[in-house]
């Protein structure tokens, strides 16, 4: 071995603890940044689908019949003269 190999293998043996420790901080950090670009991007694809799934339900309340009348307007009139027949004492 030469001599610069020899020295950079002392300086490794050396400070072992320390570049281990600062492997492992990195693996640590990108297994963090992974797990979390994979929460982004699937609350991302949950918020897309759910406001697809809202904008249909609202277009579909939009399409149907849109009725401003009351209950009271269903009274029909009085062809038969059924009410006037009931509200005439008979005797």
């Amino acid at each position: 071995m030469s001599q610069a190999k020899v020295d950079k293998y002392k300086e490794y043996k050396k400070n072992r603890k320390k570049i281990i420790a600062k492997e492992k901080r990195n693996e640590k950090l990108s297994a963090a940044l992974v797990v979390g670009l994979i929460v982004v991007v699937a609350l991302a694809v949950i918020l897309s689908i759910s406001k697809s799934v809202s904008n249909r339900v609202q277009s579909a309340k939009e399409a149907l019949p849109k009725y401003d009348y009351v209950a009271e307007e269903f009274i029909l009139g009085d062809y038969a003269n059924i009410m006037k027949a009931e509200a005439e004492p008979t005797e």
